[in-house]
């Protein structure tokens, strides 16, 4: 919608994090702080949840937090990068609360149920799998063609990918298992297959998502689709049952050493 300010970005999000910690450690209220700057505190408070500041209020703050004109550095850096345009704003995304949280991970941990992860897919796998118009067809597969840049440019992701095993016996071709060897080489990919077994396991109740942030600050991030939508969350106290959830799936899996044997071997379609 016009007029909405984009959330910030990863980089954004630490500046905050930085600003309110500079006014915290100064004793100071939003109120007292917007006041030695002339700044309303209603904005101030945007400014250290959701709306970055000028380059100019940037510096009025840091200045009044006592922070020397040669210590601001950092600061100017984090909002220099906090005000690059995300390659993933071209794409005209309804929601971009998946896509921009992965492409400021450092990990992502994921379990699917029902298809090939995205990272490893092809084209063609991507072109079937998406249940859209045409047009939308294309453009998210360009999205995820794109996305998997991350496993091969710097800084590279960390994926840990755990797949049920009929995944590899609905719609998956030899194109599709080459790629997965040659993904699963990768020294920043480890692929295990959940195989499948005559007993309940935590993964049978849906595919989920787990991304890890570089910024111990950055609380994880966990995410799950279903045709109802979308949902998400960075509230501690589930990430870390996501987590031990995705734990308990790859001990119940075959070894990365194995999946890559299975798959040399899998009977594939054409």
């Amino acid at each position: 919608m016009a007029g909405v300010t984009p959330e910030p970005n990863y980089y954004g999000r630490q500046l905050q994090r930085e600003l309110k910690k500079l006014r915290e450690q100064n004793r100071l209220t939003q109120e007292e702080a917007g006041e030695l700057v002339h700044i309303e505190f209603k904005k101030l408070s945007r400014i250290e949840r959701r709306q970055l500041p000028t380059y100019h209020e940037l510096v009025m703050l840091l200045d009044a937090y006592g922070v020397l004109s040669c210590d601001y550095g950092p600061y100017i850096e984090l909002w220099e990068l906090a005000k690059q345009r995300a390659w993933w704003r071209d794409f005209h995304l309804e929601d971009t609360r998946y896509v921009r949280m992965e492409d400021e991970a450092d990990l992502k941990y994921e379990f699917q149920l029902g298809h090939i992860p995205t990272l490893l897919q092809t084209e063609e796998y991507a072109q079937r799998s998406i249940n859209a118009s045409k047009r939308s067809i294309k453009k998210f597969t360009d999205l995820r063609m794109h996305q998997q840049e991350r496993l091969s440019t710097d800084p590279r992701l960390q994926l840990h990918a755990l797949i049920h095993a009929p995944v590899l016996h609905q719609g998956v071709n030899k194109a599709q298992r080459d790629l997965l060897i040659e993904r699963a080489e990768f020294p920043n990919v480890t692929i295990q297959i959940v195989p499948q077994r005559n007993t309940l396991h935590e993964g049978l109740h849906g595919s989920v998502i787990l991304l890890s942030f570089d910024d111990p600050n950055e609380p994880d991030a966990a995410f799950a689709e279903s045709l109802v939508g979308l949902q998400d969350t960075q509230d501690p106290e589930r990430t870390a049952h996501i987590r031990h959830v995705l734990d308990r799936l790859s001990e119940l899996a075959m070894s990365p050493e194995e999946t890559l044997a299975c798959l040399k071997t899998a009977r594939i379609g054409p």
